[in-house]
C-alpha cells in the first residue's frame, strides 16, 4: 500500500490514450472545425484523491511536476489544442474508450462545454465563504448552470454525457401555455380616486412579506411588446405570476422569483449571451451588490447550494461503493475520469478549502488549498521555482 493510497478518499484506474486531431470544413457554415481523434493505449493510469490536495496521479508529485488533475483540466484555454491533447495523453480521456476497437472522434467544443460546467461549479463552491463572496463570479456561474440548454454528448452512438435535468428551464420556456384561473390569481388594488386596478397576486419566496402584485395592464403591455430581447423576460414574468398553478418545487419557485426581480430591478437576461466571463456590463454587478439588493444576494446563495446538490447528485449517480480488500478500506467504483473529477468535488469541504488560481502568470491553473493558508500561491514546485527564477533575472 502506497502512502498516496493510505491518505486517499478514493482511487481511480484507467488508461492513458493516443491522441491526434482532425480538421474539416462545415459544409453548411463554412467554418473550420477541429475534433479530437483518440483511443486507449496500453499504459495504465492511476489516480487518488488526497485530502487537502485534490485528485492526483499516484507517484507523479515525486518528480515535482504539475499534478492536479481537476485544476489542470479547468486551466486549459479554449483555443489551446496542444495543452488539451497533452492533458489527455497524460491522464487519459474523460470517458472510457475500452469498448472501442478503433480510434473515435470527440468534438473540441464538447470538451469546452464540460470544462465550463465544472469551472462554474467550482466557482459556486468557492463562493460558499460568506465572509468574502465574489458576487460577480457567483452570479455568472449560477446563471450559466441554470440557463444553458440541455446537452447530450455521444461517442459513436453511445451517450457518454447528459447535462443535469433541465425541466425548470423547459417549463419556464413553455410558460406561455399556462392558463390562468382568474378567480384565484387576480385582485383589485384601490386607487386614490376611489377606483381600483386589477392585478395578479403572487406568492413570492424572495420578498420578506411573501406576497407581491403585478399590475395586469403592465403585464399585458409587456406580453404585446415585439422586442426580441424581451423574449426571456416575458417567459420569466409569465412563469412568475402563474407558478401557483404549476408543480414547481420551492427551490424552483425561488429561482423564478430571483430571475423575475433581477430582471425587473437590475438587468434583463438573454440566455443566448450566457457565459462565465463577464455576462453583464460592470454597472450591473455594482448595482447587484448594493445593500438594497441584499434579498437578491441571499436568494442567489440559496440557489447556489441547490445547484451544488443538483449537479453532484446527477453526475455521481453512476458511481457505486465498493470495498477494497487489498487496502481493507472502502472505495468507489468509478466509470470514468470525468466521474472521478466530480467525486473530488463531492469530497470538497467548502468551509475548510477552496480552489485558488496559481499566481504564476504562465500557469493560472487552479489548485486546492486550505482557506486559512494565505501563503501558498503556486500550484506546484515547478511554478514556485519558475517565479523565483523570473524575479532573480529581473533583479540582475
Amino acid at each position: 500500500m502506497t502512502k498516496d493510497t493510505f491518505m486517499s478518499a478514493f482511487t481511480f484506474e484507467g488508461f492513458k490514450c493516443d491522441i491526434s486531431f482532425n480538421e474539416f470544413v462545415d459544409t453548411y457554415t463554412g467554418d473550420k472545425i477541429k475534433e479530437l481523434v483518440l483511443r486507449n493505449n496500453n499504459e495504465k493510469f492511476r489516480a487518488s484523491y488526497l485530502y487537502g490536495e485534490g485528485l492526483k496521479e499516484i507517484g507523479r508529485e515525486k518528480r515535482g511536476e504539475k499534478n492536479n488533475i481537476l485544476g489542470e483540466f479547468i486551466g486549459i484555454e479554449k483555443n489551446d489544442l496542444n495543452s488539451m491533447m497533452s492533458f489527455f495523453k497524460k491522464y487519459g480521456f474523460l470517458f472510457p474508450l475500452s469498448d472501442y476497437d478503433q480510434f473515435v472522434t470527440f468534438q473540441i467544443e464538447d470538451v469546452n462545454y464540460i470544462k465550463d460546467n465544472l469551472e462554474a461549479l467550482i466557482n459556486i463552491f468557492n463562493a460558499q465563504d460568506t465572509n468574502n463572496i465574489d458576487y460577480k463570479s457567483l452570479l455568472d456561474s449560477v446563471l450559466f448552470l441554470l440557463l444553458q440548454k440541455e446537452k447530450v454528448i455521444k461517442i459513436n452512438d453511445n451517450t457518454c454525457y447528459k447535462s443535469s435535468n433541465k425541466d425548470l428551464l423547459h417549463n419556464i420556456n413553455n410558460a406561455n401555455k399556462i392558463r390562468f384561473d382568474d378567480n384565484s390569481t387576480t385582485i383589485q388594488i384601490p386607487r386614490d380616486d376611489g377606483g381600483s386596478v386589477p392585478a395578479f397576486e403572487v406568492k413570492d419566496y424572495l420578498l420578506g412579506e411573501g406576497i407581491n402584485v403585478v399590475i395586469i395592464e403592465e403585464y399585458e403591455n409587456l406580453m404585446q411588446d415585439d422586442d426580441y430581447s424581451l423574449s426571456f423576460l416575458k417567459q420569466i414574468v409569465k412563469a412568475y405570476v402563474s407558478k401557483k398553478n404549476t408543480i414547481f418545487s420551492e427551490d424552483e419557485c425561488l429561482i423564478i422569483d430571483f430571475l423575475y426581480h433581477f430582471s425587473r430591478r437590475i438587468s434583463i437576461i438573454i440566455p443566448e449571451d450566457i457565459s462565465l466571463n463577464t455576462l453583464f456590463q460592470e454597472v450591473v454587478y455594482e448595482t447587484f451588490t448594493k445593500r438594497e439588493n441584499d434579498d437578491l444576494k441571499q436568494a442567489l446563495l440559496k440557489i447556489s447550494k441547490y445547484l451544488i446538490e443538483k449537479e453532484l447528485n446527477h453526475f455521481l449517480s453512476e458511481i457505486k461503493p465498493k470495498y477494497d480488500a487489498d487496502t481493507m478500506r472502502p472505495n468507489w467504483k468509478l466509470p470514468s475520469l470525468f466521474s472521478a473529477m466530480y467525486l473530488s468535488l463531492f469530497y470538497l469541504d467548502s468551509n475548510q478549502a477552496m480552489y485558488r488560481v496559481c499566481q504564476n502568470i504562465n500557469c493560472n491553473q487552479l489548485f486546492l488549498v486550505s482557506k486559512t493558508n494565505q501563503v501558498k500561491k503556486y500550484c506546484c514546485v515547478y511554478c514556485t521555482n519558475a517565479v523565483s527564477q523570473r524575479r532573480y533575472r529581473q533583479k540582475k
